[in-house]
Protein backbone atom coordinates (compact mmCIF):
# COMPACT_ATOMS: atom_id res chain seq x y z
CA UNK A 1 0.00 0.00 0.00
CA UNK A 2 1.44 3.37 -1.04
CA UNK A 3 1.32 6.44 1.17
CA UNK A 4 -0.52 9.44 -0.23
CA UNK A 5 0.73 12.95 -0.94
CA UNK A 6 -0.38 16.06 -2.82
CA UNK A 7 -0.88 14.99 -6.42
CA UNK A 8 -2.47 11.68 -5.40
CA UNK A 9 -5.87 10.92 -6.91
CA UNK A 10 -8.77 10.19 -4.56
CA UNK A 11 -11.54 8.14 -6.13
CA UNK A 12 -14.84 9.16 -4.53
CA UNK A 13 -17.78 6.75 -4.52
CA UNK A 14 -21.07 6.55 -2.63
CA UNK A 15 -21.47 2.93 -1.43
CA UNK A 16 -24.12 3.86 1.13
CA UNK A 17 -26.51 6.82 1.35
CA UNK A 18 -27.13 9.69 -1.07
CA UNK A 19 -24.81 12.69 -1.23
CA UNK A 20 -25.72 16.38 -1.14
CA UNK A 21 -24.24 17.91 -4.32
CA UNK A 22 -23.31 21.21 -2.70
CA UNK A 23 -21.39 19.48 0.10
CA UNK A 24 -19.46 17.30 -2.33
CA UNK A 25 -18.69 20.29 -4.55
CA UNK A 26 -17.21 22.23 -1.63
CA UNK A 27 -15.29 19.18 -0.40
CA UNK A 28 -13.77 18.45 -3.81
CA UNK A 29 -12.74 22.10 -4.16
CA UNK A 30 -11.02 21.97 -0.78
CA UNK A 31 -9.20 18.72 -1.59
CA UNK A 32 -7.98 20.36 -4.80
CA UNK A 33 -6.80 23.36 -2.79
CA UNK A 34 -4.76 20.94 -0.65
CA UNK A 35 -3.07 19.68 -3.80
CA UNK A 36 -4.94 16.41 -4.29
CA UNK A 37 -6.87 15.34 -7.36
CA UNK A 38 -10.23 13.60 -7.46
CA UNK A 39 -12.14 11.20 -9.68
CA UNK A 40 -15.86 10.76 -9.05
CA UNK A 41 -17.95 7.67 -9.69
CA UNK A 42 -20.61 8.30 -12.38
CA UNK A 43 -23.52 7.89 -9.94
CA UNK A 44 -21.95 9.48 -6.87
CA UNK A 45 -24.76 12.08 -6.81
CA UNK A 46 -27.61 9.69 -7.61
CA UNK A 47 -30.40 8.84 -5.17
CA UNK A 48 -32.54 5.73 -4.89
CA UNK A 49 -34.66 6.15 -1.77
CA UNK A 50 -32.38 6.07 1.27
CA UNK A 51 -29.54 4.71 -0.89
CA UNK A 52 -27.34 6.49 -3.39
CA UNK A 53 -28.15 3.92 -6.09
CA UNK A 54 -29.15 0.29 -6.64
CA UNK A 55 -26.89 -2.26 -4.96
CA UNK A 56 -25.43 -3.45 -8.28
CA UNK A 57 -24.51 0.10 -9.30
CA UNK A 58 -22.89 0.93 -5.98
CA UNK A 59 -20.88 -2.30 -6.00
CA UNK A 60 -19.78 -1.90 -9.60
CA UNK A 61 -18.69 1.70 -9.19
CA UNK A 62 -16.83 1.03 -5.96
CA UNK A 63 -14.86 -1.83 -7.52
CA UNK A 64 -14.18 0.23 -10.64
CA UNK A 65 -12.30 2.81 -8.59
CA UNK A 66 -10.15 0.15 -6.98
CA UNK A 67 -9.38 -1.30 -10.42
CA UNK A 68 -8.66 2.12 -11.97
CA UNK A 69 -4.87 2.62 -12.38
CA UNK A 70 -5.28 6.40 -12.15
CA UNK A 71 -6.77 6.22 -8.63
CA UNK A 72 -4.48 5.99 -5.59
CA UNK A 73 -7.08 5.74 -2.81
CA UNK A 74 -10.85 5.32 -2.55
CA UNK A 75 -12.87 7.61 -0.32
CA UNK A 76 -16.46 7.02 0.65
CA UNK A 77 -18.45 10.17 -0.07
CA UNK A 78 -20.70 9.64 2.95
CA UNK A 79 -22.12 6.99 5.26
CA UNK A 80 -25.77 6.52 6.09
CA UNK A 81 -27.02 3.04 5.33
CA UNK A 82 -26.56 0.36 2.70
CA UNK A 83 -22.95 -0.84 2.82
CA UNK A 84 -23.83 -4.14 4.49
CA UNK A 85 -26.22 -4.90 1.59
CA UNK A 86 -23.18 -5.16 -0.69
CA UNK A 87 -21.07 -7.65 1.27
CA UNK A 88 -22.47 -10.94 -0.06
CA UNK A 89 -21.96 -9.99 -3.70
CA UNK A 90 -18.88 -7.78 -3.47
CA UNK A 91 -15.56 -9.15 -4.74
CA UNK A 92 -13.42 -8.23 -1.75
CA UNK A 93 -10.38 -9.61 -3.53
CA UNK A 94 -10.47 -6.77 -6.05
CA UNK A 95 -10.30 -4.26 -3.20
CA UNK A 96 -7.60 -6.06 -1.24
CA UNK A 97 -5.37 -6.85 -4.22
CA UNK A 98 -5.42 -3.22 -5.36
CA UNK A 99 -3.45 -2.25 -2.24
CA UNK A 100 -5.30 1.07 -2.24
CA UNK A 101 -6.48 2.66 1.00
CA UNK A 102 -10.24 2.69 1.60
CA UNK A 103 -11.27 5.63 3.77
CA UNK A 104 -14.58 6.21 5.54
CA UNK A 105 -16.40 5.36 8.75
CA UNK A 106 -19.80 4.76 10.34
CA UNK A 107 -21.78 2.62 7.85
CA UNK A 108 -18.47 1.76 6.12
CA UNK A 109 -17.57 -0.27 9.22
CA UNK A 110 -19.29 -3.27 7.60
CA UNK A 111 -16.96 -3.27 4.58
CA UNK A 112 -13.84 -2.32 6.52
CA UNK A 113 -14.28 -5.10 9.06
CA UNK A 114 -15.12 -7.58 6.30
CA UNK A 115 -11.87 -6.74 4.50
CA UNK A 116 -9.90 -7.39 7.66
CA UNK A 117 -11.84 -10.53 8.63
CA UNK A 118 -11.61 -12.21 5.23
CA UNK A 119 -8.37 -10.94 3.70
CA UNK A 120 -6.41 -9.10 6.40
CA UNK A 121 -6.58 -5.96 4.25
CA UNK A 122 -6.05 -2.73 6.19
CA UNK A 123 -8.38 0.22 5.59
CA UNK A 124 -8.83 3.52 7.42
CA UNK A 125 -11.65 4.77 9.59
CA UNK A 126 -11.53 8.48 8.93
CA UNK A 127 -13.56 11.43 7.67
CA UNK A 128 -16.01 10.98 4.84
CA UNK A 129 -15.20 12.82 1.63
CA UNK A 130 -18.10 15.28 1.92
CA UNK A 131 -16.87 16.37 5.35
CA UNK A 132 -13.99 18.20 3.71
CA UNK A 133 -16.58 20.88 2.95
CA UNK A 134 -15.60 22.61 6.19
CA UNK A 135 -17.32 20.24 8.62
CA UNK A 136 -14.07 18.99 10.18
CA UNK A 137 -11.91 20.59 12.82
CA UNK A 138 -8.36 21.49 11.71
CA UNK A 139 -7.01 18.73 13.97
CA UNK A 140 -9.26 16.11 12.35
CA UNK A 141 -8.28 17.14 8.84
CA UNK A 142 -4.59 17.25 9.72
CA UNK A 143 -4.68 13.86 11.44
CA UNK A 144 -6.34 12.22 8.43
CA UNK A 145 -3.85 13.58 5.92
CA UNK A 146 -0.82 12.80 8.11
CA UNK A 147 -1.98 9.21 8.67
CA UNK A 148 -2.56 8.72 4.93
CA UNK A 149 0.88 10.20 4.23
CA UNK A 150 2.41 7.46 6.38
CA UNK A 151 3.68 9.77 9.12
CA UNK A 152 4.41 8.48 12.62
CA UNK A 153 3.11 10.81 15.33
CA UNK A 154 0.88 10.99 18.39
CA UNK A 155 -2.59 10.71 16.86
CA UNK A 156 -4.01 12.75 19.74
CA UNK A 157 -1.86 15.81 18.96
CA UNK A 158 -3.83 18.98 18.33
CA UNK A 159 -7.18 17.79 19.68
CA UNK A 160 -8.61 20.23 22.23
CA UNK A 161 -11.25 17.84 23.50
CA UNK A 162 -12.30 16.66 26.94
CA UNK A 163 -9.56 14.77 28.79
CA UNK A 164 -9.62 11.02 28.36
CA UNK A 165 -11.30 9.19 31.22
CA UNK A 166 -9.58 6.02 32.33
CA UNK A 167 -12.57 4.04 33.49
CA UNK A 168 -10.40 1.07 34.31
CA UNK A 169 -6.62 0.79 34.32
CA UNK A 170 -4.28 -2.02 33.46
CA UNK A 171 -1.17 -2.14 31.34
CA UNK A 172 0.68 1.17 30.95
CA UNK A 173 1.44 0.37 27.31
CA UNK A 174 -0.61 -1.64 24.83
CA UNK A 175 0.51 -2.76 21.38
CA UNK A 176 -2.35 -4.44 19.52
CA UNK A 177 -4.29 -4.44 16.25
CA UNK A 178 -6.99 -1.78 16.16
CA UNK A 179 -10.59 -2.58 15.31
CA UNK A 180 -12.47 0.74 15.26
CA UNK A 181 -16.08 0.86 14.22
CA UNK A 182 -19.64 2.01 14.64
CA UNK A 183 -21.28 0.01 17.42
CA UNK A 184 -24.54 -0.55 15.56
CA UNK A 185 -22.68 -1.82 12.49
CA UNK A 186 -20.44 -4.05 14.61
CA UNK A 187 -23.45 -5.80 16.13
CA UNK A 188 -24.99 -6.34 12.68
CA UNK A 189 -21.89 -8.36 11.75
CA UNK A 190 -22.34 -10.81 14.63
CA UNK A 191 -23.16 -14.25 13.26
CA UNK A 192 -21.85 -13.39 9.78
CA UNK A 193 -18.59 -14.45 8.10
CA UNK A 194 -17.47 -10.80 8.05
CA UNK A 195 -16.86 -10.37 11.77
CA UNK A 196 -13.14 -10.32 12.64
CA UNK A 197 -11.72 -12.18 15.62
CA UNK A 198 -11.80 -9.59 18.41
CA UNK A 199 -9.48 -11.48 20.75
CA UNK A 200 -6.43 -9.39 21.57
CA UNK A 201 -7.73 -6.36 19.66
CA UNK A 202 -7.95 -2.72 20.71
CA UNK A 203 -11.67 -2.16 20.13
CA UNK A 204 -12.83 1.40 19.42
CA UNK A 205 -16.58 2.07 19.41
CA UNK A 206 -18.77 5.07 18.53
CA UNK A 207 -22.34 5.73 17.47
CA UNK A 208 -24.77 8.55 16.83
CA UNK A 209 -28.44 9.31 17.54
CA UNK A 210 -28.84 6.24 19.76
CA UNK A 211 -30.37 6.77 23.23
CA UNK A 212 -28.54 5.22 26.20
CA UNK A 213 -30.92 2.27 26.52
CA UNK A 214 -30.20 1.22 22.93
CA UNK A 215 -26.47 1.58 23.45
CA UNK A 216 -26.82 -0.63 26.53
CA UNK A 217 -28.67 -3.22 24.43
CA UNK A 218 -25.96 -3.15 21.76
CA UNK A 219 -23.17 -3.52 24.31
CA UNK A 220 -24.85 -6.49 25.97
CA UNK A 221 -25.57 -8.12 22.62
CA UNK A 222 -21.85 -7.83 21.89
CA UNK A 223 -21.02 -9.19 25.33
CA UNK A 224 -23.44 -12.11 24.99
CA UNK A 225 -21.81 -13.01 21.66
CA UNK A 226 -18.39 -13.11 23.33
CA UNK A 227 -17.13 -9.96 21.67
CA UNK A 228 -16.07 -8.17 24.85
CA UNK A 229 -14.36 -11.03 26.63
CA UNK A 230 -10.72 -11.00 25.52
CA UNK A 231 -9.86 -7.54 24.26
CA UNK A 232 -6.52 -5.78 24.65
CA UNK A 233 -8.45 -2.59 25.46
CA UNK A 234 -11.86 -0.99 24.97
CA UNK A 235 -11.82 2.62 23.78
CA UNK A 236 -15.17 4.42 23.86
CA UNK A 237 -15.62 7.40 21.59
CA UNK A 238 -18.34 9.95 20.91
CA UNK A 239 -22.02 8.93 20.91
CA UNK A 240 -23.36 12.21 19.59
CA UNK A 241 -25.12 13.42 22.71
CA UNK A 242 -25.34 17.07 23.67
CA UNK A 243 -22.26 18.18 25.66
CA UNK A 244 -24.55 19.12 28.55
CA UNK A 245 -26.19 15.67 28.66
CA UNK A 246 -24.38 14.36 31.73
CA UNK A 247 -27.15 11.84 32.41
CA UNK A 248 -26.61 9.97 29.12
CA UNK A 249 -22.84 9.91 29.60
CA UNK A 250 -23.24 8.58 33.14
CA UNK A 251 -25.51 5.83 31.84
CA UNK A 252 -22.97 4.98 29.13
CA UNK A 253 -20.25 4.72 31.76
CA UNK A 254 -22.34 2.33 33.81
CA UNK A 255 -23.38 0.27 30.78
CA UNK A 256 -19.75 -0.15 29.75
CA UNK A 257 -18.78 -1.28 33.25
CA UNK A 258 -21.68 -3.73 33.41
CA UNK A 259 -21.05 -5.16 29.93
CA UNK A 260 -17.36 -5.74 30.68
CA UNK A 261 -17.86 -7.28 34.12
CA UNK A 262 -15.43 -10.14 34.65
CA UNK A 263 -12.77 -8.76 32.32
CA UNK A 264 -9.64 -6.83 33.30
CA UNK A 265 -8.42 -4.92 30.24
CA UNK A 266 -8.11 -1.11 30.22
CA UNK A 267 -11.20 0.94 29.34
CA UNK A 268 -10.93 4.52 28.10
CA UNK A 269 -13.81 6.98 27.66
CA UNK A 270 -14.09 10.39 25.93
CA UNK A 271 -11.85 9.35 23.07
CA UNK A 272 -12.04 11.67 20.00
CA UNK A 273 -13.67 9.19 17.65
CA UNK A 274 -17.21 9.44 16.35
CA UNK A 275 -19.49 11.75 14.39
CA UNK A 276 -18.25 15.01 15.92
CA UNK A 277 -15.83 17.52 14.41
CA UNK A 278 -12.93 16.09 16.42
CA UNK A 279 -11.91 12.56 15.52
CA UNK A 280 -8.74 10.63 14.89
CA UNK A 281 -8.09 8.58 11.76
CA UNK A 282 -7.21 4.96 12.58
CA UNK A 283 -6.10 1.93 10.57
CA UNK A 284 -8.67 -0.87 10.69
CA UNK A 285 -6.51 -3.90 11.44
CA UNK A 286 -3.34 -1.83 11.78
CA UNK A 287 -1.17 -2.21 14.88
CA UNK A 288 -1.35 0.68 17.35
CA UNK A 289 0.75 1.57 20.37
CA UNK A 290 -1.11 3.21 23.25
CA UNK A 291 0.68 4.65 26.28
CA UNK A 292 -1.81 5.08 29.09
CA UNK A 293 -0.58 8.16 30.89
CA UNK A 294 -3.45 10.15 32.37
CA UNK A 295 -1.62 13.45 31.83
CA UNK A 296 -0.04 12.91 28.42
CA UNK A 297 -1.57 9.80 26.79
CA UNK A 298 -0.11 8.80 23.45
CA UNK A 299 -1.52 6.80 20.56
CA UNK A 300 0.53 6.03 17.49
CA UNK A 301 0.67 3.57 14.62
CA UNK A 302 3.24 0.97 15.65
CA UNK A 303 3.53 -0.84 12.31
CA UNK A 304 2.92 1.27 9.23
CA UNK A 305 0.39 -0.33 6.87
CA UNK A 306 2.22 1.49 4.09
CA UNK A 307 5.37 -0.56 4.77
CA UNK A 308 4.25 -3.91 6.13
CA UNK A 309 2.28 -6.23 3.84
CA UNK A 310 -1.44 -5.84 4.44
CA UNK A 311 -2.11 -9.54 3.98
CA UNK A 312 -1.52 -12.23 6.60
Amino acid sequence: MNALAPGSVFGISAPAGPVKPEKLERAVAHLHDLGYRTKLSPNVLSQDGFLSAHDDIRSRELLALFADPEVHAVWSARGGVGTSRLLAGLDLGVIASSRKPLIGFSDLTALQWALWAKLRAVSFTGPLAVEFDGSLSPATESCAMRVLAGETFNLLDGFSVNPLEFLRGGATEIIAPALPGNLTMITTLLGTPWLPDLRGAMLFIEDVAEPPYRVDRLLFHLRNAGGLQNLAALVVGDFGWDPSDDKSRAQLRQSVLDATLGTNYPIILNFPYGHGRDRVTLPVGGVLRMRLDATTPELSIAVSPFIAPNFA
